[in-house]
């Protein structure tokens, strides 16, 4: 059993872990949330289970609803369902692995892939514990942006440095995450130097298609932060940046940081890098060019969003205890 802060929080190393909290106890069958994923949540109040008979590893079976938005689930296993705990978050924070799960599997068919487990259980969790300590920071971003701009492949690229040519289009909703290191300068003249955080980003592409537009508003809350994405080689798909701001304000109802990203710079532009610079500058707009089937630009992209997002969380603690 790996303990952390005096016991407090627990993570049964026996357990499967996905890198957004969920576990897998194989021997009992069961898929919950664990001790920490539980603790990184502001009042959770809800809990709804999407899937009905059969869950697939990697799928989002569950949401949990909280002061801060909605946290979607996803399976670190695949089986056919026996039990839903629609009572989960009662027992969740007092008994967690036994009363607290999610989801009772008759069997267990197959284990999703980069699960945690084992001697990995201590370390990873002793990183997670510090985003509850403050050391760290943990922003929702949504993708946003034209069909075939590339948009998973950024966020496949950034989340499991991977690119697949015929990577299939989005239908609805993905995400993934991935902790960066970034260093911040808040400028002050008391304080020189910059400070290193962990700063987890959990990247929610959304589709492009104009078919999914009502669905697309539920995922826009709680987002902290916005890549807006647009294919370098694709005129028409920076000409409708305008439409997806519009969409993104309507639905989050205030002004974010948005990082306009220009994709696929490996291939022959058709959109001037100046003209695109001028746009974000004009709109108070981050800019960066990436490549995902390279991997240029991405991990930079990401930590400039970061920093951004670093300075207005301070701000806000500034305005919040002054």
């Amino acid at each position: 059993m790996a303990t952390f802060l005096d016991g407090k929080y627990k993570l049964p190393e026996q357990f499967y872990y996905n890198q957004n909290h969920v576990f897998c106890d194989t021997s009992k069958k069961l898929i919950g949330l664990d001790q920490i994923g539980y603790a990184l949540l502001k009042n959770p109040k809800k809990i709804e289970i999407l899937v009905k008979n059969f869950v697939r590893a990697g799928q989002i079976f569950a949401k949990i609803y909280h002061d801060n938005g909605e946290t979607a689930l996803k399976s670190p296993c695949s089986g056919r369902i026996k039990t839903k705990n629609l009572h989960a978050l009662e027992y969740m924070e007092t008994d967690t692995y036994t009363k607290g799960f999610i989801i009772e599997l008759e069997e267990i068919e197959e284990l999703d892939y980069g699960l945690i487990t084992g001697d990995n259980v201590s370390s990873w969790g002793y990183e997670e514990v510090q985003f509850l300590r403050g050391e760290s920071y943990s922003f929702k971003v949504v993708e946003l942006g034209d069909s075939a701009v590339g948009k998973t492949a950024i966020k496949v690229r950034l989340t499991d440095n991977f690119f697949k040519q015929d990577l299939q289009t989005t239908f609805g909703i993905d995400f993934g995450t991935k902790e960066l290191k970034v260093d911040y300068n808040n400028g002050a003249a008391l304080f020189s130097g910059s400070k290193t955080y962990n700063v987890k980003m959990l990247v929610w592409d959304v589709a492009g298609q104009e078919h999914y537009e009502k669905q697309r508003g539920m995922y826009y809350k709680g987002a902290k932060g916005a890549l807006l994405c647009y294919d370098v080689t694709n005129p028409v798909s920076f000409e409708n940046l305008d439409k997806w701001i519009e969409e993104l304000q309507f639905n989050v109802g205030k002004n974010i940081p948005v990082l306009v990203v220009g994709n696929k710079i490996d291939l022959r532009r058709n959109v001037p890098k100046k003209k695109a610079l001028k746009y974000a500058k004009d709109n108070g707009y981050l800019y960066a060019e990436t490549s995902a089937k390279t991997g240029n630009g991405i991990i930079a992209a990401f930590q400039a969003l970061a920093k951004k997002l670093i300075a207005q969380e301070k701000k806000m603690a500034i305005e919040t205890y002054t």
